[in-house]
């Protein structure tokens, strides 16, 4: 009996051996394009003019929710489990301070919050991503490489004019915020038994297996999540203050 899909299939319904596989040349060949539309979008930032900036910022934040309405529409109109992929995910609340950023009053730790928790989620999902059981040409592939594509051009622009202020500060100020976001989260996980933030067990990405490998799974799993943003938040705040003080300033 042969098992059908199509471009709208999601990963729990896709039959083993269709995946474009964790670093094949596939994959290789998407980051690329990524990184083409990533450069493409800083490099308008940076040289289009300053009043015009807001727009671009406005254009990616729509963006955004129109990328996870339209992945909640496929979901409902395939069938899918509509609660399982509620916008709840690291990234999720990225685009929500992308949104807050763009068209509320400007916030002094949201800039930073985006580059130094935000980013590296982003950048973390392009590399490893969850869909690796899926083809290329799939929807929820293309959904997550141009939606995380999206929220590291927008943190990258930014910074690259500037427009971020860094202080010691904001790095807790951005752990602190992660942190509760990741309690709310864990809340819901445990009593809708979901795994929103990949909180709970490790989920279709290479490396959130190997963490719960090494951590043991379980409750030290979660431990070892929150260890590592800690310090993922602190090398990123690092290298950018470097950056910033050798290069921008």
């Amino acid at each position: 009996m042969t098992t059908k899909f199509n471009f709208f299939t999601q990963r729990e319904k896709m039959p083993d051996g269709y995946g474009y596989g964790q670093f094949s040349k596939t994959h290789i060949l998407m980051l690329t394009i990524m990184c083409i539309f990533i450069v493409g979008i800083c490099l308008l930032y940076r040289y289009i003019n300053i009043e015009n900036r807001s727009i671009i910022r406005c254009i990616i934040a729509i963006s955004l929710v129109c990328l996870e309405l339209m992945k909640l529409a496929v979901i409902h109109f395939t069938h899918g489990k509509v609660s399982e992929y509620i916008p709840l995910e690291i990234c999720s609340f990225g685009s929500y301070s992308i949104i807050i950023d763009a068209f509320l009053s400007p916030n002094a730790y949201i800039p930073e919050f985006l580059l130094v928790a935000f980013l590296p989620a982003a950048i973390i999902a392009l590399i490893y991503p969850t869909t690796i059981s899926l083809p290329a040409l799939n929807f929820f592939t293309i959904h997550q490489f141009i939606f995380h594509a999206l929220i590291v051009a927008y943190a990258l622009s930014r910074f690259i004019t500037g427009e971020i202020i860094f202080n010691y500060v904001g790095v807790w100020v951005s752990i602190i915020s992660i942190f509760c976001i990741a309690l709310f989260v864990y809340i819901i996980d445990i009593t809708c038994n979901r795994n929103f933030m990949f909180l709970k067990h490790d989920e279709g990405s290479s490396l959130l297996a190997t963490i719960s490998n090494i951590s043991g799974g379980g409750h030290k799993y979660t431990l070892a999540l929150v260890g590592i943003s800690i310090m993922v938040i602190h090398i990123f705040y690092f290298i950018f203050k470097i950056i910033e003080l050798i290069i921008i300033k």
